[in-house]
């Protein structure tokens, strides 16, 4: 094992603090084994070498609590890292924490987006269906901000497609975003200044 490929696992290590997510420790774990050139089929042997490299404190503790060949396949590594790392109790709360989603009220709503996306990430196995995901969204939303996603699909948002809403969504989120860094160089525009030109646009963007 080349030492630049130890030292490059080791830049992002996983101690097990509460704060730390495991999913995207694992994330980044692939991430940085990906550019490392891995020959197909040699995944697995790679990954359990490099992986005790990528954690420190508690969580080496943990891996090096498991007897000498009790660990002997990768899944096996990855299953009970996350069910150590991520109880059923985060889980949980994980996903109340998508299902009660509200926005901020001072909070812009392009940050409110990249925010419910997150929660998203932070809990892969939530089961929730595309159309669930963005009802939780939609109706997390302040009411003006739903009025303009409702306006942009012509009608309300649960009548177009998951593809289409998102479609909305990410289109308004980018005018908000644009507003965002203008509002830096002039005066403030909160969400509550996008503009029924901007659900009409987000509606063109969807039908061009």
């Amino acid at each position: 094992m080349k030492p630049a490929f130890l030292t490059l696992v080791s830049s992002q290590q996983f101690a097990g603090l509460d704060h730390e997510d495991p999913y995207s420790h694992l994330s980044n774990f692939y991430e940085l084994c990906g550019t490392m050139g891995i020959p197909e089929g040699d995944e697995e042997v790679v990954y359990l070498r490099l992986f005790p490299f990528s954690l420190t404190g508690k969580a080496k503790v943990w891996l090096q609590s498991h007897p000498n060949q009790s660990l002997i396949s990768w899944a096996d590594v990855e299953n009970k890292f996350v069910n150590r790392f991520y109880p059923s109790s985060k889980y949980i709360k994980a996903k109340s924490e998508i299902t009660t989603f509200r926005q901020g009220a001072d909070e812009p709503f392009c940050e409110a987006w990249e925010r419910f996306k997150s929660l998203l990430r932070k809990c892969p196995n939530h089961g929730f269906e595309d159309i669930a995901q963005l009802n939780f969204f939609v109706n997390g939303v302040k009411p003006e901000v739903k009025m303009l996603l409702d306006a942009a699909a012509g009608g309300t948002m649960m009548t177009v497609s998951p593809e289409e809403a998102t479609q909305i969504i990410e289109s308004l989120a980018s005018s908000d975003h644009q507003a965002e860094h203008g509002r830096h160089q002039s005066h403030r525009r909160g969400v509550l200044d996008l503009s029924t030109n901007d659900a009409i646009l987000a509606q063109n963007k969807l039908l061009a």
